[in-house]
């Protein structure tokens, strides 16, 4: 019985100088603004379909349509709205993948998310619209502040 069982290790164990080295995680940035992106478009394609089977647009030309789709404040809003959701979704995923510095990524993500929406959008929308786009931002950082949220729960 040379050897006990229950005494610590002998290896030199030291603590690492000055704070914790974080930087912005790239791929759950990409992971965080590509379901952002694809998540909003699923959800428009969905919603134009569901525009066209409930506005009684038969036999309508496709440039008329699309102008009437426009000038619709209900679309307009209700396609908003389910975009910042795939925003806030965009910023979780982000914030989940990183597991660090989870605010500064969902940030990153917001961001490409206005440059993408605002690329994107037709000019001949509503100024409010264009706005309305700068709440990417902060649904992209509620993503992250759900998922801070449900780690300190557990």
């Amino acid at each position: 019985m040379a050897e006990d069982n229950f005494e610590p290790p002998r290896a030199p164990l030291k603590d690492p100088k000055g704070p914790r080295k974080t930087r912005p995680n790239l791929l759950a940035i990409v992971i965080g603004a590509l379901v952002d992106f694809v998540s909003t478009m699923i959800a428009s394609v969905l919603l134009g379909i569901g525009y066209v089977l409930t506005a009684g647009t038969e036999g309508m030309r496709m440039e008329d349509l699309q102008a009437q789709m426009v000038a619709s404040d209900t679309y307009l809003a209700l396609g908003s709205t389910v975009g910042l959701g795939c925003s806030v979704l965009g910023g979780y995923l982000c914030a989940r993948f990183a597991n660090q510095n989870e605010y500064a990524n969902a940030l990153a993500v917001g961001i490409i998310g206005i440059i993408t929406g605002e690329l994107m959008v037709s000019s001949n929308v509503d100024m409010w619209t264009h706005l309305l786009s700068l709440a990417t931002v902060p649904a992209a950082l509620l993503g992250a502040h759900l998922k801070m949220r449900g780690d300190k729960a557990e």
